[in-house]
């Protein structure tokens, strides 16, 4: 581990050369990363963990040296980004539970589909963890192939197709399955 007993002194000349500040990211990046990763997710995980260290960088004159390093201060913006990426997860949740609401339930087109978003859709959607919502949402309302997701997920395909099966699964055990209807929002046909 390099010596980080100069993180404050570093800090200090970032102030007046930005380029210093590349020290700090340089010795902390793969802490916090590999932080934001196993809170987050891959994806979501490296864009806060970018978020951290432009926070860091952009309040870098408020840092006070109570330790010889920087990383509990960075880990403590970790916090506050990945506060930030739930409270924003929870809002765009509840904006889809309003916009189900929306929809009157019994309505049909002529094929027997609810048109918009089904309430008990969006309510199984809620259940499913973000990574096997996102991946659901992207094949399913993005239209994506599973590579095409793949790609824009960072993972392998495999990943994909474990999360889309395990995600069908848990919705066909949350939603009622109306008889003999098409469900187009969760992508299954139903016999």
């Amino acid at each position: 581990m390099p010596d980080t007993n100069d993180d404050a002194e570093i800090l200090a000349r970032s102030l007046d050369d930005p380029a210093e500040f590349a020290a700090i990211y340089t010795r902390h990046v793969a802490s916090i990363l590999r932080y934001a990763r196993r809170r987050l997710g891959e994806t979501a995980g490296e864009d806060a963990a970018t978020e951290v260290f432009v926070r860091a960088f952009n309040q870098r004159a408020t840092f006070t040296a109570r330790h010889p390093t920087a990383l509990p201060w960075l880990y403590w913006l970790a916090g506050q980004v990945i506060g930030d990426h739930a409270r924003a997860q929870r809002r765009r949740l509840k904006l889809l539970a309003r916009l189900a609401e929306t929809v009157a339930p019994a309505s049909t087109d002529s094929a027997g589909v609810r048109p918009g978003l089904d309430p008990e859709v969006v309510r199984g959607l809620r259940r499913l963890s973000e990574a096997d919502r996102e991946t659901l949402l992207l094949v399913v309302w993005g239209e994506l192939t599973y590579e095409e997701a793949a790609a824009a997920l960072g993972v392998p395909v495999g990943t994909v197709r474990s999360r889309i099966s395990r995600a069908r699964l848990q919705l066909r055990r949350d939603i009622p399955e109306p008889a003999n209807a098409t469900n187009r929002q969760t992508g299954e046909a139903h016999a």
